[in-house]
């Protein structure tokens, strides 16, 4: 395997944290041949693979601390949230162990014949996924395939490698060889080999739709399965009968949640008309509790956005709200002194529909408010718009909440909450948001090939 390098350093300090592979199409296909020795022994012994998941689970638990540091240091996220996404992988290998699932099905008998429904392994899968949480993406693709038997080669974003490369090393204490394994590049060299390799029969992709987009095409040429969890531009819409504080704290603790950096955070806000600057205060209050540093330091709640390209992006959005009428209700500046790429939270009111601010997804510790007059209009202008990832509605009135949310186009839609997802529940987005979906029973299908035996007695 090539013994080229790349660097990856702390967004928020901009130190080296260390150094991963520049692996080129070779080492692809490389990895493929591995894995295609390996499958069949791993498809042979399901109670095997169950057992092989709970120790890599267990292994990760073991050895938190340092895992949580390391994806702290590259990705900038508090060491809290780190170690809560490696919680979040075990818990994932520890469902999936668990989960009971039929690799046959009867169908009813006919006159003369039997059928039979039979779920196998796609074959080798490519995981392609971003650094925003580099290590949760991953394994609620690693757990459900390599269940079902698949053998799986890693890709992850070129700015988090490390820790990615951490836990598949851990987890092939617990795995025979060649059943997993991570290919790293500083480009788009691994994702473009795993997208066109005939060797890889299903790619799962988390990031921007603009790459999804790509990938998709890439991998028609070999009429691979893709299944794709793509942006999202999530509202959190607010009816006038909402407790102020309730509210804020709850889009406080989505909107800026690793820096803004999460594809199923809030995004924007639309309040009535009525009760837009109450909230927006309470929201701009409850976002000024935030302590912004290091991400291993002692007290730090948030910390930098990931990279300079994303928080110039970010600053060009509220600038240009700013051109067209909104203005900065708190936030804006870099609220610390260490060199990387910090914004504060910053709360933007009098934002308006059509601006890039409130249309595009920022990605970024930026919160627009939008005031409304009228719910039925701002329903039918948001399932106008091109993503359908997540959406929240926040209101005493259980009921008109729920049949509120009930008129979305998203795939998941919350009810005074926005961001939890569950391991036993489908996510994944309409429209631009996303194909097919990942978490539970649905997950574990994305990764299964349906065939059909249809027999007769010979006579």
């Amino acid at each position: 395997m090539t013994a080229t390098q790349y660097e990856v350093h702390d967004p928020a300090t901009l130190e080296l944290v260390g150094h991963a592979p520049e692996n080129t199409a070779q080492d692809v296909e490389a990895a493929v041949a591995a894995a295609r020795a390996a499958s069949a022994g791993w498809a042979a012994d399901r109670e095997a693979r169950r057992n092989s998941l709970l120790a890599g689970a267990a292994l990760i638990r073991r050895d938190l601390d340092a895992l949580a540091t390391l994806l702290s240091r590259e990705q900038g996220k508090p060491k809290a949230e780190a170690a809560g996404e490696f919680s979040v992988a075990a818990g994932l290998f520890e469902y999936y162990a668990d989960l009971e699932w039929d690799s046959e099905q009867q169908l009813s008998p006919r006159a003369d014949r039997s059928l039979e429904v039979q779920y196998r392994p796609v074959g080798i899968v490519g995981t392609i996924t971003p650094w925003n949480f580099p290590i949760s993406l991953l394994c609620v693709k690693l757990a459900p395939a390599l269940v079902v038997s698949c053998t799986v080669v890693a890709k992850p974003s070129p700015s988090t490698p490390l820790s990615t490369i951490a836990l598949v090393n851990l987890l092939n204490e617990a795995l025979p060889a060649g059943v997993l394994q991570v290919r790293t590049s500083s480009r788009r060299t691994v994702n473009v080999a795993l997208s066109t390799s005939p060797g890889i029969r299903k790619i799962s992709f988390t990031g921007s739709t603009e790459v999804g987009i790509s990938i998709a095409q890439q991998a028609a040429s070999t009429v691979k399965r893709v299944t794709m969890e793509l942006g999202g531009n999530d509202p959190a819409i607010v009816l006038d009968d909402a407790d102020i504080a309730v509210t804020a704290r709850g889009i406080v603790g989505s909107a800026f949640r690793n820096a803004g950096q999460v594809c199923m955070a809030v995004k924007r806000v639309y309040a009535p008309r009525s009760r837009s600057a109450e909230l927006a205060e309470a929201i701009a209050a409850e976002a000024a509790r935030h302590v912004l540093g290091h991400g291993i330091a002692d007290g730090t709640t948030m910390g930098p956005m990931h990279n300079e390209s994303q928080l110039k992006l970010v600053h060009g959005l509220v600038d240009s709200a700013v051109g067209a009428g909104a203005r900065i209700l708190s936030g804006g500046t870099a609220g610390c002194d260490l060199p990387g790429y910090f914004l504060s939270p910053t709360v933007v009111i009098d934002a308006e529909p059509g601006m890039d601010l409130v249309e595009q997804e920022q990605f970024g510790a930026a919160l627009p408010i939008v005031a409304y007059d009228n719910l039925d209009d701002t329903i039918a202008g948001l399932n106008a718009g091109e993503f359908g990832l997540g959406a929240s509605v926040w209101s005493p009135d259980q009921e008109r909440a729920y049949a509120t949310a009930s008129r979305l186009e998203a795939g998941t839609v919350w009810v005074n909450q926005h961001t939890l997802v569950e391991p036993d529940a489908p996510f994944g987005g309409w429209k631009a948001s996303g194909v097919g979906r990942e978490r539970g029973r649905w997950g574990l299908e994305e990764y299964l090939e349906t065939r059909v035996i249809n027999a007769r007695p010979h006579a």
